[in-house]
């Protein structure tokens, strides 16, 4: 990958995974033995999802039919049990 032909959102993008996965390892260097796997799920729920959301949001920033208000194309039925 050429990191000096990305577009400033794909270099936020890639910025928040760096963040994201330091994030990660510091709970993991820092979980009591044995917990490190619970500490790492637990640090993917508190930041990760918002690293996730800010992707989405600039995915859809760039993309005007996203952006477009209405009613979706079908409906969707009630699941049948």
């Amino acid at each position: 990958m050429d990191w000096n032909k990305l577009s400033d959102n794909e270099r936020l993008v890639a910025e928040q995974a760096v963040a994201a996965y330091r994030t990660a390892t510091r709970a993991m260097r820092q979980a009591p033995h044995g917990h490190g796997l619970d500490r790492i799920e637990q640090a993917v729920r508190d930041k990760g999802f918002e690293s996730l959301r800010k992707m989405v949001e600039l995915a859809a920033s760039e993309h005007d039919e996203a952006q477009k208000k209405g009613p979706a194309a079908g409906r969707v039925g009630a699941a049948r049990g």
